[in-house]
């Protein structure tokens, strides 16, 4: 049967049967027999009933709830007992019991059991003071009832000198005692329900409150001499009897009721009744003791206003008591939630938690810490963490250890080596641990770093490896040159620096596919690799081209031997997976110091050798030193160049720029040109130095710029608008007249300003960003468009790209070299891609040498696309036959 169930069939029951018992009463009441022999029945099953329903609660209840419905039980049937012998000895044998008589004594003991089980959750559950101060507030409330039931209730009644004391203390005890017994019920209910719930506990207190007033009127009629078996009192003593049985039958019918001891009550309600009703009772019995018959003097008074000003004073204390007890509790949950807060980040902390003593041993770990050392956390605490790190890292742990113990937080990483013996790489941040400004121990958080190590140890690898062949990449080769000079020149020693390039390796490509020519690469490298000497470095710039260090070289026939070593190996056939391929290379050379001392002249006079070597017919090696005098001659060169442009001697080459997904032409890069007599075109790397130390590179500048513009005029003259790009030099920015200049040059040629791009290296916006924007934005007010060339090259840097005014991004030839075998290059390719779009800018890409590299590019971004797949700088004539085909004509 459920609760609900129970509860709808137990209160009609007691009602229908009390109701029962006052019927039989006021039917027989002419028949005194008859009623008392119905009243036994009705007595006898009432105390039954009770008894069987109480020692059912307690069966089935365990702990503190059995303890108090054994006592309840214990009462009841120590009631019952009383009934069963009064009933005997008035119906039965007829015979008026004595008074005192046993009756009183087991009545007596239901009242003593009663009160027992309502004090006895306060000792266990309650502080032992509390449990004390209930015990003195019933003994306020009795002693308050003593003295009214004495002077308004017994003492009228009894004849003076005739009563003893016996029979004076059973007297008393009915109406004290059951006062107390209201009060603990009272006091239970409000103070301590871990024991019974709300619904049966009401149902005591209800069957108490029944079973004083019944008393009290028994009491009377006894004391009056009109009380008489079949009295309408006597199925009251049934019902506060069943009332308190019907508690113990709702109460084994709590199915989800929790533990004892487990409810936990909010300290901060006050429980005003309980707590004030002593102190009603101590302040109505002086206000009787004040305003009833006796002796009224100053001292009555006195002492009646001195106990109510102490009564005041202490409900005062009371209250600010209470005051106190919430401000505490509530400190203590504030604490209680802030300690819940640490732990569970401490425990469920993703990384290792632990914190140390002073001494540097656990003093607790979480999960994740005691799971990388391999230990359970008890087997931890005690050990010193020092025995888990490895030895190359002790020499720094005792001045870390000083550090935060002298209140110091530190980032550390260290390998640590678990139980089983696996290490790892842990990063830790240590802070002291601080209680009232004293350090009281160590706080850690430790995190794997294991696989980022490793990560970063590939990353860095890939920076400076060339992914196909794993030599050297560009930007590692170039710090080895110059620390490879630094040497040289501390130990006065000589070096060589070599330039190797593959004779028709493009070919190669086309015919055999990248497959081959990739394995082709890879032959090289490791037969350059075998010709190397001890500190000697190899590396690959891409593409085909190779650089090489030759270091502590004891002179020029030293060099030639190492060169023509290099040139037979090279040139001996490549066993390419069961393909012969035979592939000569050309190499230059440059020598230090005698050629040069600087690693960008040593690379550039490398170059020019190789370039020597090439026009020689290929497959041979050429010293820069060696070389036509006439062709490297400084004075010479410096000379010619001062008179190129009167000469006319200079002229512009353009490489075409065509769309991603068409193809079609959108633009020409201007490539300048020297054609120097005798000398055959001259690419700007041979001559723009010696432009610059006679002073005619500004020159050399502005001649490029409107020549580029009176060409873009031509080819817009003739229906064929193609977008120029001009590269413009870091020296052209540094002038103040560089937006004037463009101007006079647009409105002299009668160029429109969106046919010219101007292009400038990430480089010159790092060197002077600040100086750059402004002059940027006066260019950008004339209509012309402005590119950024070198992206890539230097990836940390495009962060300064946001506030410069810009219209292109172009990426570095590095990095479209060999795009489709490198994943690191594909990654920043497309970084810059997305760096591009959320600038809303347009993005370019040069040096593409085959279709794989486009179709990767185009599966990125709409780049516009230059390079050796869609050709070379070729004359303005080849540049306006491509832009009418574009135009279908």
């Amino acid at each position: 049967m459920t609760d609900q169930n129970k509860t709808t069939v137990l209160f009609p029951f007691i009602s229908l049967f009390t109701l029962a018992y006052f019927a039989w009463i006021s039917i027989w009441k002419h028949n005194p027999d008859l009623s008392s022999w119905g009243g036994t029945v009705f007595t006898t099953a009432a105390c039954l009933i009770t008894l069987a329903w109480l020692a059912r609660a307690a069966k089935r209840s365990s702990g503190e709830r059995r303890t108090f419905w054994i006592l309840l039980t214990l009462g009841s049937f120590s009631y019952s007992f009383a009934e069963m012998i009064w009933l005997y000895e008035d119906v039965v044998l007829g015979t008026k019991l004595p008074s005192p008589g046993w009756t009183d004594f087991f009545f007596i003991l239901q009242i003593v059991c009663y009160l027992a089980a309502f004090i006895y959750p306060f000792t266990q559950f309650e502080r032992s003071y509390r449990a004390f101060k209930l015990l003195f507030d019933v003994l306020i409330i009795m002693t308050a009832a003593t003295a009214f039931s004495w002077h308004y209730l017994i003492g009228p009644l009894l004849q003076p000198g005739k009563a003893s004391i016996l029979e004076l203390s059973v007297s008393l005890f009915y109406p004290i005692g059951n006062l107390g017994l209201l009060f603990g019920a009272v006091s239970l209910y409000w103070g301590s329900r871990q024991v019974v719930s709300d619904k049966p506990m009401l149902l005591v207190v209800g069957g108490l409150i029944i079973q004083a007033i019944s008393n009290s009127i028994y009491l009377y009629q006894v004391s009056a001499d009109s009380y008489f078996m079949g009295n309408l009192v006597d199925p009251l003593f049934t019902l506060s009897l069943l009332l308190i049985g019907g508690a113990g039958a709702l109460q084994t019918t709590e199915k989800n009721e929790k533990p004892a001891g487990k409810e936990e009550e909010d300290p901060r309600r006050f429980d005003l009744v309980r707590l004030s009703l002593p102190y009603v009772n101590v302040i109505v019995l002086f206000i009787f003791m004040i305003t009833g018959p006796g002796k009224f003097d100053a001292l009555t008074v006195g002492c009646a206003i001195s106990i109510m000003l102490v009564i005041t004073r202490q409900m005062f204390i009371l209250l600010e008591n209470r005051r106190l007890l919430n401000k505490l509790y509530d400190k203590t949950e504030e604490l209680e939630i802030s300690e819940q807060r640490y732990r569970s980040l401490f425990d469920y902390h993703p990384d290792a938690a632990y914190s140390l003593d002073m001494n540097g041993k656990f003093d607790s770990v979480n999960t994740t810490c005691a799971n990388l050392l391999g230990y359970n956390a008890r087997e931890l605490i005690g050990l010193s963490y020092s025995s888990f790190i490895q030895k190359q890292d002790f020499p720094g742990l005792s001045d870390d250890l000083k550090q935060l113990r002298e209140g110091i937080p530190l980032r550390q990483e260290f390998t640590v080596k678990n139980r089983a013996g696996l290490s790892y790489e842990v990063s830790i941040i240590s802070v002291p641990i601080r209680v009232k400004d004293k350090i009281v121990g160590i706080f850690g958080i430790g995190r794997d770093i294991t696989e980022n190590k490793k990560n970063e140890e590939r990353i860095r690898h890939l920076a400076y490896h060339d992914p196909l062949t794993d030599l050297t990449n560009r930007a590692a080769f170039d710090e080895l040159l110059k620390k490879a000079l630094f040497d040289a020149q501390l130990y006065q020693e000589q070096l060589a620096v070599a330039f190797i390039d593959l004779d028709r390796f493009k070919s190669v490509n086309d015919t055999l596919g990248h497959d081959v020519g990739d394995s082709l690469l890879l032959s090289v490298a490791n037969r350059l690799k075998a010709c190397m000497r001890e500190g000697d470095t190899v590396a690959r710039q891409g593409g085909d081209e190779f650089t090489l260090i030759l270091r502590e070289v004891s002179g020029l026939e030293d060099v030639k031997e190492r060169a023509r070593r290099i040139l037979e190996e090279l040139s001996r056939p490549h066993n390419l997976n069961g393909r012969v391929l035979n592939s000569t290379p050309s190499i230059g050379i440059a020598l230090y110091p005698s050629d040069d001392n600087t690693a960008v002249g040593l690379m550039k006079k490398a170059d020019i050798a190789l370039y020597q070597a090439k026009e020689g017919g290929r497959g041979c090696y050429k010293l820069f030193g060696e070389s036509a005098p006439s062709i490297f001659d400084k004075i010479s060169l410096e000379n010619d160049i001062v008179e190129a442009i009167a000469r006319n001697e200079l002229l512009l080459h353009y490489q075409p720029q065509v769309d991603a997904d068409t193809n079609s032409l959108i633009g020409a890069e201007a490539c300048l040109r020297w054609n120097r007599p005798g000398f055959g075109l001259l690419k700007p790397d041979v001559f723009m130095q010696a432009a610059e130390a006679t002073g005619m590179n500004l020159a050399i500048d502005e001649w490029t710029l409107r020549e580029a513009c009176r060409q873009a005029k031509i080819w817009s003259d003739e229906g064929m608008p193609v977008k120029i790009t001009i590269n413009l030099s870091p020296h052209q920015f540094e002038q103040d007249s560089l937006a004037m200049q463009l101007q006079q040059i647009l409105e002299e040629s009668g160029t429109s300003p969106e046919l010219i791009q101007l292009e400038l290296s990430v480089s010159a916006i790092i060197a002077q960003p600040k100086m750059l924007a402004p002059k940027l934005q006066e260019i950008k007010m004339l209509g012309i468009s402005v590119s950024v060339d070198g992206c890539g090259e230097n990836y940390a840097a495009l962060s300064a790209l946001e506030n410069i005014p810009i219209d292109t991004l172009k990426l570095d030839s590095s990095l479209t070299v060999n795009l489709e075998s490198g994943p690191v290059r594909q990654s920043i390719t497309a970084s810059i891609a997305g760096l591009a779009k959320t600038l809303q800018l347009h993005i370019a890409a040069e040096g593409i040498e085959n279709e794989e590299q486009a179709l990767l590019l185009r599966s990125l971004a709409r780049f516009g696309m230059q390079g050796p797949l869609f050709g070379e700088a070729v004359p303005p004539a080849e540049i306006a036959s491509l832009a009418r085909h574009a135009l279908g004509s």
